[in-house]
């Protein structure tokens, strides 16, 4: 089966969806495992972090003047395992020899810690894409298998458009009141 066969690999979350997962996800594990006590930096790095699998829209761009059409491009490598691995493998190497960057040690954070969160962001990244809408292919390019459950595709189709707002409304509701009433972010004012 040819990548470029699959037209419903199109649909995606917004990238705030990837991005507010992220965070309240590196916010819950801030609170609850670290109590607190590992550098805000890292909700921005995770941030970041949740839209590394799109960054093939850039590549697409390049490579559309070569003759690939999206579908080509979208979804494949940087939607596939590999990526968080390479991230992960990279991270474990760094954190085995204590490598670490001196701007780094400044504000009290890892280089380790940021390959390991770029690797959960997306690996998170993929999950939500295969979940909620259309499908991945995780082992691109050594298979094409795909996985997807495409739960969106379940709503009555004029709801469909809405479903990634609904979505998004809900979890930067859950953020600022988590960053309100956890956090007391008002005490910042």
């Amino acid at each position: 089966m040819s990548f470029c066969l699959v037209i419903k690999r199109g649909k995606m979350p917004n990238p705030l969806t990837h991005i507010l997962v992220m965070i309240i996800l590196v916010e819950l594990f801030r609170e609850y495992f670290y109590k607190g006590k590992f550098p805000r930096y890292y909700i921005l790095i995770a941030a970041i972090a949740a839209v590394i699998p799109d960054l093939d829209y850039f590549i697409y761009y390049f490579l559309y003047y070569q003759g690939f059409s999206l579908y080509e491009v979208h979804r494949t490598f940087l939607s596939s395992i590999f990526l968080p691995l390479i991230f992960l493998i990279i991270g474990l190497v760094i954190m085995k020899f204590d490598f670490n960057l001196k701007y780094m040690k400044k504000h009290q954070m890892k280089l380790s810690v940021i390959l390991f969160i770029f690797a959960a962001g997306s690996f998170i990244h993929i999950l939500l894409d295969g979940i909620f809408w259309g499908i991945v292919m995780p082992f691109y390019p050594f298979s094409s298998w795909e996985f997807g459950l495409n739960l969106v595709d379940s709503f009555p189709e004029s709801m469909r458009t809405t479903a990634g707002h609904i979505l998004d409304m809900l979890l930067l509701f859950f953020w600022l009141f988590w960053m309100e009433f956890k956090l007391k972010i008002s005490d910042y004012f």
